[in-house]
């Protein structure tokens, strides 16, 4: 069964694989058997404990990918867009895979040319860029982010069409032990968001994306939109899909359902799970600490219902 606009259910939904774990790079094959079983399980953040969602065509506006490493995740794409589903991609690309800072995503040469096999299957428009979080340390300065940008931007840009930032946040409980785990193994210092020096990389890094007739979009940050004159970047957001999927426009979509203050993103049901993301990313909300995602990940069954049986 293929995807048509025509036959959606009022109560279609869209469908995020994940802001909570990299579904694509680490838990294709269960994504794919979900897939072809058309439902899946998912732990939302309050009780019940496990929810199910259809993954039908009928009942599914559009997926939006989250990823650092698509390259697991080819085929499934390819399954995807075989049964026409509607298919938006957020693609993180920091130029910091393999440090300390993220151990486990891939160094820049790997993660472009993954980059560019996604780009030649996605419709044009449909991957949004995001250099996201900046990173600023004392290790992390200004002239490596401004040479990483540069060098990032002048791949991607021909292929994609805005980018989007905002600046590492401790996030309480969640992120700050392992930013403070991290500042004292590696002897390097994270600069604050509110830090002037902050605005000024941003500043600049929106004047790099111009140069290369990209769009610079904020995700989530308030303050940094309005010093950068910059709109949010509505990570999921109907009229995003819609851009790239003109069958969407006529269909109403999700209401505004911002996951913080200053986000512009709609109403998902997100199938991802967290603290399973083993990619060790030292300023992620979605798995706070390695050692831990690791140890749930063991526990992983590509046949279940849910990312965790």
């Amino acid at each position: 069964m293929t995807w048509r606009p025509s036959q959606l259910s009022p109560s279609a939904r869209a469908i995020s694989a994940s802001r909570r774990t990299d579904i694509p790079a680490l838990y294709a094959p269960w994504f794919q058997a979900r897939l072809a079983a058309g439902w899946a399980e998912y732990i939302p953040a309050g009780p019940p404990r496990r929810c199910r969602v259809s993954l039908l065509p009928q009942d599914v506006l559009w997926f939006v990918l989250w990823t650092r490493w698509p390259r697991p995740f080819e085929a499934a794409l390819d399954e995807l867009l075989r049964r026409r589903f509607p298919v938006l991609c957020n693609l993180t690309i920091t130029g910091l895979g393999g440090t300390p800072v993220e151990p486990g995503s891939p160094p820049l040469d790997r993660a472009l040319a993954a980059a560019h096999a996604l780009l030649d299957r996605l419709p044009p428009g449909a991957a949004q860029w995001r250099y996201d979080p900046v990173f600023l340390s004392e290790r992390y300065d200004h002239a490596f982010h401004l040479d990483r940008f540069a060098r990032l931007a002048d791949s991607l840009a021909p292929r994609v069409d805005r980018v989007a930032i905002s600046f590492v946040l401790p996030y309480g409980r969640r992120v700050a032990p392992d930013l403070r785990r991290y500042a004292q193994q590696q002897g390097d210092r994270l600069v604050p968001p509110e830090d002037p020096g902050g605005i000024a990389l941003a500043l600049a890094l929106r004047d790099l994306a111009h140069e290369r007739d990209l769009a610079l979009v904020v995700c989530a940050d308030a303050g940094l939109q309005q010093a950068l004159g910059a709109p949010s970047a509505g990570c999921d957001q109907h009229g995003w899909a819609a851009r790239v999927y003109p069958d969407l426009a006529a269909i109403r979509g999700p209401r505004a359902k911002p996951t913080r203050p200053a986000c512009a993103c709609c109403a998902e049901v997100d199938i991802g799970v967290y603290d399973t993301c083993t990619l060790g990313c030292r300023y992620s909300y979605g798995s706070c600490d390695r050692a831990t995602a690791r140890s749930r990940a063991a526990g992983h069954d590509p046949g279940a219902a849910c990312i965790l049986p």
